[in-house]
C-alpha cells in the first residue's frame, strides 16, 4: 500500500506544477500593466513571464502578521502572479522591470512593480 502512495505522489506533484507553469504562462495581463505604466508617463512594449519559481526582487515568501485572511467574506489574493516588462520612456530608451500581480475573485487585481515605476527615469 505504502508503495502506491509513493507513485501517486511522485506522480501527482509533477504533473501540478505542469499544469501550474503552462496556465501561469498563458495569463496575459497586457492591460492591467498598460494603464499603470501609462498613468506614469511610460509607453508598453512586452511582457514576458519569467518561469514557475522565479520572482526576481521580490521576498519569495511572504509572511504578514496581523493580516485577517479573511476579508469582507472572500479569501484575499488568490493567486500571484510576475511578469518581466520592457517598457519604454519619454526618451524612447528601453527598460526592464518587474511586476507582480495579486488576483482575487471578489477584490480588485493589485500590481506591484520593482524598481517603482516612479523611480524610472523618464
Amino acid at each position: 500500500m505504502n508503495v502506491y502512495w509513493l507513485l501517486l505522489i511522485l506522480l501527482v506533484i509533477p504533473i501540478g506544477l505542469f499544469t501550474k507553469w503552462t496556465s501561469d504562462k498563458k495569463k496575459v495581463f497586457k492591460d492591467i500593466i498598460e494603464i499603470e505604466l501609462k498613468k506614469n508617463g511610460l509607453e508598453y512594449v512586452d511582457s514576458t513571464y519569467p518561469g514557475l519559481f522565479k520572482v526576481g526582487p521580490f521576498k519569495k515568501i511572504e509572511i504578514k502578521f496581523g493580516k485577517p485572511l479573511i476579508n469582507a467574506g472572500a479569501v484575499q489574493y488568490e493567486n500571484t502572479y510576475y511578469r518581466i516588462v520592457e517598457l519604454e520612456t519619454k526618451r524612447k530608451r528601453k527598460e526592464k522591470n518587474w511586476a507582480k500581480i495579486e488576483t482575487s475573485w471578489f477584490k480588485d487585481t493589485r500590481i506591484e512593480f520593482k524598481p517603482k515605476l516612479s523611480e524610472i527615469k523618464k
